[in-house]
Formats: structure tokens, sequence, C-alpha cells
């Protein structure tokens, strides 16, 4: 389970699909269907609103990818260079 949070793209996945089921769960189990289907929609709707922010407090922020960092880096040390002292 701790595996899942270390992969941005698959907790992510995880949590929409939650999201995306619960809707026709709550649904159902309200109109027509029994009300288990209300329970278990609900339980999607909660854990796929807090897999997002769990994952933020056990892990912290996505790290950036290398070249974003990279490209920052080489922007901010470029600007310095092209200065002129005043």
């Amino acid at each position: 389970m701790f595996a899942l949070f270390k992969n941005r793209l698959a907790y992510l996945s995880v949590s929409l699909i939650l999201l995306v089921c619960a809707t026709p769960l709550i649904s159902l189990g309200t109109t027509t269907g029994p009300s288990q289907l209300w329970w278990l929609g609900l339980a999607a709707l909660f854990f796929g609103g807090l897999i997002p922010p769990v994952q933020r407090l056990l892990l912290g922020p996505p790290s950036p990818a290398p070249e974003a960092a990279e490209t920052s880096s080489n922007a901010s040390s470029d600007q310095g260079a092209n200065d002129e002292p005043r």
C-alpha cells in the first residue's frame, strides 16, 4: 500500500477512479438500489478525496522533474550574468 504513494500517477489515478465511481454508486443507493451501494459510494468519495492530502503529509510535495530544475537554475544564472553593474 505504501508503494502506491510513491508513484504519483498511480495514486492520483486511484483517487480519480474512486471519485468517478462514487457518484453513480451514491445515486443508485439513494434511488433504487440497496442502501449498501450508498455507503460504498460514500466510502469511495471519502477515500478518493483523502488520498492526495495523505500522500502530501506522508511524503511531502512531489519533486520537480530533473529537466525543469536544471532549466530554472540555468535561467537564474543567465540573468545574473547579463546584469550590468550600476
